[in-house]
């Protein structure tokens, strides 16, 4: 079983109505439908439309359900979830507008597996605001420590934001994905000194919840 997501943020970001916190249990289905919606979107003639329009997200749903099985009332240091919500106050709860996940690799990098925010939001800020955060969490659990992530060559809105955040690629691999087709990717790295400069942009959305 994976182990319990950090369950612990202690500031909150604000973007107009929108927060950040620590994702949990509750937030999976939510979470999953928000997966699949960017994966439509952002694959779209990158992976085959049999796949894209098949058990995704059935698929989705169970992997997250599965991350989430457990949530530790202590802080899990080896991993973090973050959600972007709506905090509007329509009675229908908060709208999830992105979220953020990064787990510790088996080489001590850390690794920022997922970065989703509803497509029709792309652009708001919500994609850079996640990226903040999340690397402030890398900065104070694993200080000193490199964050990169892996994203198709051919998603060229994803790395155009990447490079935009100061991203470099560091590597390019064929990955054989379970359904059996093969992509191109590229690992994009963050050093430390780039992890704790995006880290210190948390300040200037921390005066937004002010």
């Amino acid at each position: 079983m994976i182990p319990a997501i950090s369950g612990s943020i202690s500031h909150y970001a604000n973007l107009y109505a929108m927060q950040i916190r620590s994702g949990t249990e509750d937030d999976a289905e939510r979470i999953a439908e928000l997966h699949t919606r960017s994966w439509l979107t952002a694959y779209a003639g990158i992976m085959p439309a049999s796949y894209l329009n098949g058990s995704l997200l059935d698929e989705r749903k169970e992997m997250w359900s599965t991350r989430l099985a457990t949530v530790a009332s202590e802080p899990d240091h080896a991993r973090c979830l973050l959600v972007a919500v709506d905090s509007d106050g329509d009675g229908d709860g908060d709208a999830l507008l992105g979220f953020a996940y990064l787990t510790v690799g088996t080489d001590g990098r850390i690794l920022l597996d997922n970065l989703h925010v509803q497509p029709e939001r792309k652009q708001s800020g919500i994609g850079r605001q996640l990226v903040y955060q999340t690397f402030g969490w890398a900065s104070e659990q694993h200080p000193g420590k490199t964050v990169y992530l892996e994203v198709l060559r051919d998603n060229v809105a994803a790395i155009t934001f990447y490079r935009r955040l100061g991203g470099h690629p560091t590597r390019e691999f064929m990955e054989r994905f379970p359904a059996g087709f093969e992509l191109p990717v590229v690992e994009y790295t963050w050093g430390p000194d780039a992890v704790r400069t995006l880290a210190g942009n948390r300040s200037a959305t921390d005066q937004l919840a002010s």
